[in-house]
């Protein structure tokens, strides 16, 4: 009898384990400190600098709660 359960991938050493949603949370702090140093090598201070890189973090958070989120828009849970 098939079990309704799905059967877990093994992953070898050579397949990447980052996902896109890794990458979209690695990408949030990495906006933020481009913008620091966009700042301070401007010259307008690290301020203005994380503003802007905050704008890109939210673009990337935006990405991964509404453009693809990790569920089905029917409430279930994303198989892939």
């Amino acid at each position: 009898m098939p079990s309704d359960e799905p059967t877990p991938i093994e992953r070898t050493a050579s397949e990447p384990m980052a996902t896109r949603y890794d990458l979209v949370l690695a990408a949030i702090p990495l906006a933020l400190l481009a913008g620091a140093l966009a700042g301070m090598a401007a010259g307008v201070g690290t301020r203005p600098g994380v503003a802007v890189g905050g704008v890109g973090a939210l673009c990337a958070l935006g990405y991964a709660i509404f453009g693809d989120p990790p569920i089905e828009r029917g409430g279930g849970r994303r198989t892939s």
